[in-house]
């Protein structure tokens, strides 16, 4: 798992494989989830994340939660 974290946009994208982008998901205005061809997970973005991190519904929850919560984010579910 690679974190990206983009100050200037208060962004943050989660790396979860290396595989090939093929589209989004869309769970709501901050967050997105991108998708293999495969339809496999390979990424999740967070937007406006100073406000906090919200992980529910996210693919590898516990795992990214964990990651975060090392990298000093404020994380809630």
């Amino acid at each position: 798992m690679k974190v990206q974290y983009d100050e200037v946009a208060d962004a943050l994208y989660v790396t979860l494989s290396d595989d090939a982008w093929a589209y989004t998901r869309n769970l709501d205005d901050t967050r997105n989830i991108d998708y293999s061809i495969k339809g496999e997970p390979i990424g999740v973005e967070w937007l406006c994340v100073t406000s906090g991190i919200d992980l529910s519904g996210v693919p590898q929850a516990d795992a990214i939660g964990k990651l975060l919560h090392e990298k000093s984010f404020k994380v809630y579910a």
